[in-house]
């Protein structure tokens, strides 16, 4: 089954493209439908950078729950 390539013109926010290459690449392919991209973009800052768990701790909660169910992050 092909795959959708990332849309490498598109210039994303600090927020998006701070984390994992996998999440950058995610937010790229997305792209290709900005309205599902901006959404998306504004539950992952939402989520991982609101409430009052430090950002860090965030991110190693998201990785270990991807080792837990073996996929990759």
């Amino acid at each position: 089954m092909p795959r959708i390539q990332p849309d490498d013109s598109v210039q994303l926010p600090e927020y998006a493209t701070g984390g994992s290459s996998t999440m950058t690449t995610l937010f790229k392919t997305m792209a290709h439908r900005p309205d599902i991209m901006q959404s998306s973009m504004q539950l992952v800052e939402a989520a991982m950078r609101g409430g009052t768990v430090e950002p860090q701790l965030k991110e190693l909660l998201a990785i270990r729950v991807s080792q837990v169910n073996s996929c990759f992050y």
